[in-house]
């Protein structure tokens, strides 16, 4: 599905290191992706397993797990009976067994990851850390697929077997990351960040692994939903891409939503104070999903190498950023 118009290849500016990323680069990260430990004993809310592994996944397995209510779509040879008549609702065996499972590639590549103070783009760390995420998840026998969303459209590969349709993804992932300009036409579009869960909820409404990479500009009320909807039968991941607080210094920046632009100046006390208190309520809002939705959170910063920040995290050495006791210069949700 191509519900935008993403450049074509004539119009891509090409691999500018930290600001735009092409496909040979994505393709060079399968080798180092292939090397991460992805971690055997994590509970099912917070798995980071794919492929050929064990996990608590609903099916005809050997290991019983627990009773849950049948929901429509489920395999009816798993109704247990007597629990049934007990409880006078249809109640299902759920098992552990050995399968694959798809995996899904939500990337942000809006306006608003288009920015970075320091160290890479928002929108170049979370196409790295997408295309690590696919390549070992394709290593472990995942069918891997995703949506990668821009602020004019959505494109969607469906997860399959082999390299195809992650490579399908990976090229549409770099027409969507060379689209961006800082004078782009398209305005922000905080919405499609919805949009995109909505269709990923059509697509996946079961027993995937779900990775989403963002800054989750647009984060309200009905993105909890749609990520608590998600998370009720799917293994989901948040890798919310950041600045780290800690490493910015004075600068004056222009900030600008693709129409208009302003000035910002970071000499003035009151200025820093209120970036800060926006940034680190954003960055409160996505961590406070860890125990809302009971699931992981990953964050990436735009200042460190993104292999090494997903090595620490999946070996859960993660670290999150914290605000220094005097404000400093921070983003806010519209910083371009």
């Amino acid at each position: 599905m191509n519900s935008g118009q993403a450049p074509g290849p004539d119009r891509l500016p090409g691999a500018v290191p930290g600001v735009y990323i092409d496909l040979p680069q994505l393709l060079a990260l399968e080798h180092p992706a292939r090397q991460l430990r992805w971690p055997p004993d994590m509970a099912p809310a917070h798995s980071l397993l794919g492929g050929r592994h064990r996990s608590r996944v609903r099916g005809r397995g050997l290991d019983f797990v627990e009773l849950r209510p049948y929901l429509p779509g489920d395999d009816t040879r798993n109704i247990d009976w007597r629990a049934s008549a007990r409880s006078g609702k249809p109640q299902l065996r759920v098992y552990a067994e050995e399968r694959e499972r798809p995996t899904w590639l939500i990337v942000d590549q809006r306006i608003a990851m288009f920015f970075a103070r320091r160290g890479a783009l928002r929108s170049v760390v979370a196409a790295e850390a997408a295309a690590i995420w696919g390549w070992r998840a394709l290593a472990g026998g995942d069918r891997v697929g995703g949506i990668v969303f821009g602020d004019d459209g959505i494109d969607q590969v469906t997860p399959r077997r082999g390299r195809r349709a992650l490579l399908h993804l990976l090229s549409r992932l770099v027409a969507r990351n060379q689209a961006l300009r800082a004078d782009s036409a398209p305005p922000g579009a905080p919405t499609q960040l919805d949009a995109a869960l909505a269709l990923l909820a059509k697509q996946a409404p079961r027993e995937a692994i779900v990775a989403i990479f963002s800054a989750f500009d647009g984060l309200g009320p009905a993105t909890r939903s749609r990520l608590l909807a998600l998370s009720r039968h799917n293994d989901l991941v948040l890798l919310p891409v950041w600045e780290d607080p800690a490493t910015l210094r004075p600068a004056r920046i222009v900030v600008s939503d693709g129409q208009l632009q302003v000035p910002v100046d970071h000499a003035y006390a009151e200025v820093r104070a209120r970036l800060a208190t926006a940034a680190q309520t954003r960055m409160q809002d996505v961590l406070d999903l860890r125990a809302e939705l009971g699931c992981a959170v990953l964050p990436l910063l735009t200042s460190a190498p993104t292999l090494v920040q997903l090595a620490r995290g999946l070996d859960g050495r993660a670290t999150v950023p914290r605000f220094p006791d005097v404000p400093g210069e921070h983003s806010t949700d519209h910083d371009r």
